[in-house]
């Protein structure tokens, strides 16, 4: 089939021609990539940190003061994902609308929709709230791989981790201090002071950087470096860098098809589900498993943030070694974490041992900072010939729905069973599988570092 992609492809990421100019000098000063990738950084630490991460600790007091499940709570928490079939089309929606239109709608629909949730007290309403904060991270979520791949490179996968250590830092001050509101002043205190944090540190830096589209309104190439013609330093089959990147293989539903058809894709896929399987129900259930084990909710908090902390240095650590080593090896560190730390959670639960819960912390932290960069990785290497903004947003998809339904899913074996002792051990045993799948994703050829993608 002529759109066929071959999974060792080795196109770059897509660009605009840029001027004719032989080379132009490189901007002096802090390269605006930099500034977009700081605003970035300052959006996700507010949006995922108090949005995700804090929101976690409201499970404990909305059952005590609802009498609702575990089951039921947990689903609020989850609930954040429910837009999953949105996601579908954010590829799309950025062709359509463009990227900053999307992030900034965004980021106002997750300020106001928690702002909301200070003023109701059932269940439905608050479900249904949660629900359309997700859809506002989704929309934000969704342009961030193609907003950097505007504007980097060479550092594509270190700017995103930076990106995405923000949602990790986020949570690591966000939680503690979420955690506080709640015991001082109570939930609902704690909904408006995330709501005033969208609006200020979120939104302010990203109406402040995004003017600029692309480093070739600025007279610069990607990463930074001078602009060069397109005849003068780009790589066959690639246009010039500095300017903004096109679709390569078609329209969004010429992308999708190539996805669908795919083997590759849907061994990814399975990896996925299994993988943010144990994600999912680990970080839905931690602060919870550790008040189990008799540890005080304030050190529940704590640890909540502590894990936000090393998922940050898991995010820059895993972006800056995708930029120079196999993506292979990445991986299989990667599924060692998350299976460790599943079996740390279980010894938490089993003999209360407060090594075990740091081991946790340092383990499945590194896993959730540097999870998402690295299948990003493998997806522009596998389907090097198809736009970021289409890839990621088909493989988000089976992120967010997996998600979605792997915090009810361990809050319901626990109603039925009385203890985490069943759930963690199903939780690690889905971390065994999504290693099992990604070994058949590592084996074909086109992941070492010899394999880069050409730049």
């Amino acid at each position: 089939m002529p759109w066929a992609c071959w999974p060792d492809s080795k196109t770059p990421e897509p660009m605009a021609v840029s001027s004719p100019a032989a080379a132009l000098p490189a901007a002096r000063g802090l390269y605006h990539g930099t500034k977009v990738v700081i605003a970035l950084f300052l959006a996700g630490f507010v949006v995922y940190g108090g949005g995700l991460y804090s929101f976690v600790l409201f499970v404990p007091p909305l059952t005590a003061e609802f009498h609702w499940s575990r089951a039921a709570t947990s689903g609020l928490v989850t609930a954040f994902w429910l837009s999953a079939p949105m996601i579908l089309f954010g590829g799309a929606a950025i062709e359509r609308f463009g990227a900053i239109r999307l992030l900034i709608a965004g980021i106002v629909i997750e300020a106001l929709c928690v702002s909301l949730l200070a003023t109701v007290g059932t269940f439905g309403e608050m479900y249904l709230l949660r629900a359309a904060m997700g859809f506002g991270k989704v929309m934000f979520a969704v342009t961030l791989p193609y907003v950097v791949s505007r504007w980097f490179a060479r550092h594509y996968s270190l700017g995103l981790g930076v990106v995405w250590s923000g949602w990790q830092f986020g949570g690591l001050v966000l939680a503690p201090v979420t955690g506080e509101i709640i015991v001082r002043y109570g939930w609902r205190t704690a909904c408006l002071a995330i709501a005033a944090g969208l609006l200020t540190l979120a939104l302010v830096p990203v109406l402040a950087t995004m003017r600029p589209r692309a480093p070739s309104d600025l007279g610069v190439g990607l990463d930074g470096d001078a602009l060069r013609s397109a005849s003068g330093n780009a790589p066959p089959g690639a246009a010039a860098p500095g300017a903004a990147p096109a679709a390569r293989a078609g329209g969004a539903a010429q992308s999708m098809r190539i996805l669908v058809c795919a083997p590759m894709f849907w061994l990814i896929a399975l990896a996925t589900v299994f993988f943010y399987t144990t994600y999912g129900g680990l970080l839905t259930h931690e602060a919870s498993i550790v008040e189990g084990a008799g540890f005080s909710p304030r050190l529940a908090s704590v640890v909540l943030g502590s894990t936000a902390g090393f998922a940050g240095l898991g995010s820059l650590s895993v972006g800056w070694l995708l930029d120079r080593h196999s993506i292979r090896w990445v991986g299989v560190g990667l599924h060692v974490l998350l299976l460790a730390g599943a079996v740390s959670l279980l010894l938490v639960d089993r003999v209360h041992s407060p090594v075990a819960l740091v081991t946790y912390a340092a383990f499945f932290g590194v896993t959730i900072g540097g999870s998402d960069v690295y299948f990003v990785a493998v997806l522009r290497r596998r389907f090097a010939a198809i736009s970021v903004a289409h890839s990621y947003s088909a493989w988000y998809f089976c992120e967010i729905l997996t998600l979605l339904l792997a915090g009810p899913a361990a809050g319901r074996i626990f109603d039925l069973t009385g203890n985490y002792a069943a759930t963690l051990a199903l939780l690690a045993g889905s971390a065994g599988l999504a290693f099992l799948c990604s070994y058949f994703v590592w084996r074909p050829v086109g992941l070492a570092r010899d394999a880069r993608l050409p730049v």
